[in-house]
Parts: C-alpha cells; sequence; structure tokens
C-alpha cells in the first residue's frame, strides 16, 4: 500500500494543502505548532475515521469554517483507490470510498499505523494502552475481530447491569454468561495467536534499533487462573466457566464481571525482567517504537502488503546513536513512511526526503 496524494481542507491550522509523499521515508520537518502533526493526523482520520488526539471532530475543523474535509489517493495491490473523508457541524460525518459511501470494514480503506509520544505508555502505563494496541491491530485485519469485540463489550455491559440490580438467578443471566464466555474465549485465542506473532516479529527490530543483544519477549496475561498447558477454545470455555461460578458471590458483591478480556493484559520482558519495572527509559522507548514497527510487519503478515507508518516526533525521544539507527532502518524499509520532526542535522542525509511546513503549508 502506497499513499500517492493527500488533499486536506479546513483542517486545523490547514486551509488548503496538498502532499504527494514518496514511497519510503519521508520527513515533514519544522518548527513546533507549525502543522507537522496535524498532516498525519488528517491523514489518520482518513484511515480510521478517527483522530488520535480528540474524540470531539468539532476540534479538527479550523476556526471560522463549518467543516474539514480530507481526501486521498493511494495505492493497493496496483489498483488505485480515492478516499474521501468530510465532517460537517450539522450533517455529521461521512466517508467515501472511489466515490461511493462507505465504512471501516471497506477491505480498500487506507491503513495506517501511527506513533504518538502517548505511545511510550505502552510499555509502562496501564494494561487498558496494550489492550487497545492489540486491539487495534486485530480489528484492522479482521471485520470478524471488530464485530466480535463489539458484541462482547454489549453483552459486558448488559451482564454488570444484571449483577448490579442481583438479577443473576434467572434464565436471562445464565444466557448471558454463556454469550459471555463464548465471545470472550475467541477473542482471548485471536489475541495470544497476535501475541505470538509480535513475539517472534519484535526481536529483530528491538535489536538493532537498541543496539544490543537483550533478549525480549512478550506474553498474554489472562485475568484468570488456568491449570492447563494447552490453550484452546474448549479450555478456555471451561475454565472460564469454572471461574465465573467460583466466583459468583465476589462478584455480585463487586457488582461486576471479574474476569475477561477488559481486565487481560499483555507482559513484556527484557532480559526475563518484566519491561514496565526494570527496563530504563531508552530501553522502554526502544520497546515502544518497536511495538509499532512489528504491527506493520504483521499486517504484511496476515493482509499481505504493507500499512503506511506515521512517526510523530519519534526522534525527540532519542539520543543521537538510536536517531541515526531509526532514520537508517525506516529509511531502508520496503514500507512508505512520514516521519514529522524539528529542524536535526541528522536528517540532512535525507534532505531529498524533506518537506518543510510552515503555518500549515509545506514550503
Amino acid at each position: 500500500m502506497k499513499l500517492q496524494k493527500i488533499s486536506i481542507s479546513n483542517f486545523r491550522n490547514i486551509n488548503e494543502l496538498e502532499y504527494q509523499p514518496k514511497p519510503g521515508l519521508n520527513i515533514l520537518m519544522g518548527d513546533n505548532a507549525q502543522g507537522k502533526t496535524n498532516i498525519l493526523e488528517a491523514i489518520y482520520v482518513l484511515a480510521t475515521a478517527g483522530s488520535f488526539r480528540t474524540n470531539n471532530d468539532r476540534l479538527l475543523v479550523q476556526q471560522g469554517k463549518d467543516n474539514y474535509k480530507v481526501k486521498a489517493t493511494h495505492i493497493l495491490d496496483n489498483r488505485t483507490v480515492n478516499t474521501e473523508i468530510e465532517y460537517h457541524w450539522e450533517r455529521g460525518k461521512q466517508l467515501k470510498i472511489n466515490s461511493k459511501k462507505s465504512n471501516q470494514n471497506n477491505p480498500n480503506r487506507l491503513r495506517v499505523v501511527d506513533f504518538t509520544p502517548d505511545d511510550l505508555y505502552l510499555v509502562k502505563g496501564s494494561p487498558s494502552r496494550r489492550r487497545k494496541y492489540i486491539d487495534y491491530i486485530l480489528k484492522e485485519v479482521s471485520a470478524e475481530y471488530r464485530l466480535l469485540l463489539e458484541n462482547y463489550y454489549k453483552i459486558l455491559r448488559r451482564r454488570n447491569e444484571a449483577l448490579r440490580k442481583n438479577e443473576v438467578n434467572t434464565k436471562s443471566f445464565r444466557l448471558l454468561s454463556e454469550l459471555f464466555i463464548e465471545h470472550s474465549a475467541k477473542i482471548i485465542k485471536n489475541r495470544i495467536n497476535l501475541v505470538k506473532l509480535l513475539d517472534k516479529l519484535i526481536s529483530p527490530t528491538y535489536g538493532h534499533l537498541s543496539q544490543e543483544r537483550e533478549e525480549i519477549k512478550i506474553k498474554y496475561a489472562l485475568s484468570f487462573s488456568f491449570p492447563e498447558d494447552k490453550v484452546n477454545y474448549i479450555t478456555l470455555n471451561e475454565n472460564l466457566n469454572r471461574y465465573l461460578e467460583d466466583n459468583r458471590e465476589n462478584e455480585l458483591r463487586r457488582k461486576s464481571t471479574l474476569v475477561g478480556p477488559h481486565l487481560d493484559d499483555i507482559n513484556i520482558y527484557l532480559q526475563n525482567q518484566p519491561a514496565r519495572l526494570f527496563a530504563s527509559q531508552g530501553q522502554q522507548r526502544n520497546i515502544a517504537v518497536s511495538l509499532k514497527i512489528s504491527q506493520v510487519l504483521v499486517f504484511k503478515e496476515i493482509l499481505g502488503f504493507y500499512p503506511l507508518l506515521l512517526l510523530d516526533e519519534v526522534l525527540a525521544e532519542f539520543d543521537d546513536t538510536r536517531k541515526a539507527s531509526l532514520l537508517e532502518y525506516i529509511n531502508n524499509a520496503e514500507y512508505q513512511s512520514i516521519l514529522t520532526s524539528v529542524v536535526n542535522e541528522l536528517l540532512y542525509p535525507y534532505q531529498e526526503r524533506i518537506s518543510v511546513v510552515s503555518n500549515g503549508q509545506l514550503t
């Protein structure tokens, strides 16, 4: 997948802008608050119908305007795909792919992986960040998983409501619990398979960025005890059912479902030690970036093509040695990437890849 051209109108500080990134590495360079991140955000909005900075589309509309529009052309499997997303204060948001109304389940849509400074918390932050990370990947590569996860959270809300009302001795609650176990087992199995793939892919990337021979491992962490060695759909069902039965009184007292995919985690180990506790700040940064690059590689493994990689101010998080290593790695990669940065002399060897951003314009 290659982004050929993007046009942005009335988006944050951007009035009108057209950008034609090259294959491979692209760099948006400029001072702070000039619109570099806004360009990445517009690409992300086009790809996902949402922003990585806000849930309120009104905040994306340029001051004094009533709508924003982002249009792009990308190549997928030697086919040209035209995508357009528009948000209007009164009419709401509409996505079109090849001039037809569409949604996020369209297999031809633009796919992106983004890194922002907040992603440093993938390692040391709350489990919800890591769950969101793997769920984003699975939703992007599988429309079936997207629907499965949506249904799971609907079931979870209804089950928690029944617990709050002490309506647990009913046929309805038993059915909810059966559906909860069924959906949980499917989600967990999908997640475990993905984590195994990430575990395989992350080591070479981390080794290159860190310049160290440190063993990195990723493992899925269940929110309930699992005595069997073999994890499959049947054993997950059995153990989830047993846990819910054994903890019925505890759930009633807490008025909440105390087990399931909404409480699971992903454990990251460096040299067999939990990275969130023992890794240095520099090591945690390397891990976070490596997780995002591994996400790109997962797309290729599962879907057969690379997504577009968006890196917002990633160089600010590294020393000069690691900055140079990351730039070399991405420049030699097969996938397309767009990186934002303030002026940095380490970028000069990539002069032909640089576009300067000033006051919402490319100069």
